[in-house]
């Protein structure tokens, strides 16, 4: 793995160059990555550089789009007034402390009300609290998320062997070859619309494996603006996390 650099323009721009046995070049820029190109193995440096030029004003549109992004703090530190995801939608975060309770949390209205016991330390509540927010939002999207699968499957005609909501590092959804849909639990935080891309997304995968021009169609034939919903997850996906 190499970290190079190409001018376009007046701008320089930073890349990680990655070789594979593949035959074709793939670019990918990414919030957490920025920019990445697999080549094939052999492939020159010239040759590279020259695809990357042709490229350079649609890896600029990307990188202007990712700079927009409102970074979300490292940490969160689970105090009253902190913001917090449900759907698209900012709920606040108000703290209390009552001795005679466990560690709850509940949402009424616009809030989140997390109730935890006064003898904890900073570094414990925090905890407490963060995996109280885990616990919660596993829960609703264990509902919400397979609720979206059964609607689209049905549209579709096409039915999962099972749907699983977990923990996923680096995806927000997969297809398995046994035909199960696996879906990132932190979808929730999403709204409603990119939830539905990435179960359509997923589920179209049990007919079509590739990411072919037939698959897109039936993607599109059910999420016209899958395009727009795509775009949305890649930039503001790092943003859903707690």
């Amino acid at each position: 793995m190499l970290v190079k650099q190409f001018a376009f323009g007046s701008s320089a721009i930073n890349y990680t160059l990655l070789h594979s046995k593949l035959k074709s070049v793939k670019i990918t820029v990414e919030f957490e990555h920025g920019v990445e190109v697999t080549a094939p193995v052999g492939m020159s440096d010239q040759a590279v550089e020259q695809l990357l030029q042709q490229k350079g004003r649609w890896i600029m549109e990307k990188l202007d789009a990712i700079a927009s992004i409102e970074v979300p703090p490292p940490r969160k530190e689970f105090v009253s007034g902190e913001k917090y995801l449900y759907l698209g939608r900012q709920y606040t975060l108000v703290v209390s402390e009552r001795a005679e309770r466990r560690p709850m949390l509940v949402m009424r209205n616009s809030t989140f009300e997390a109730t935890v016991p006064p003898e904890l330390k900073i570094w414990d509540r925090q905890n407490t609290i963060r995996e109280l927010f885990r616990a919660w939002y596993k829960q609703r999207a264990e509902a919400k998320l397979t609720e979206q699968v059964r609607t689209y499957a049905d549209r579709l005609n096409l039915q999962p062997a099972e749907t699983k909501v977990m923990e996923m590092d680096r995806h927000w959804g997969s297809c398995t070859p046994r035909g199960a849909i696996h879906l990132n639990w932190r979808l929730i935080m999403a709204p409603i619309q990119i939830i539905d891309y990435l179960v359509v997304h997923e589920l179209c995968h049990l007919s079509i494996p590739e990411h072919s021009p037939k698959f897109w169609d039936q993607v599109g034939s059910i999420i016209a603006d899958y395009e727009e919903r795509r775009e949305w997850l890649r930039v503001n996906g790092p943003t859903l996390t707690v």
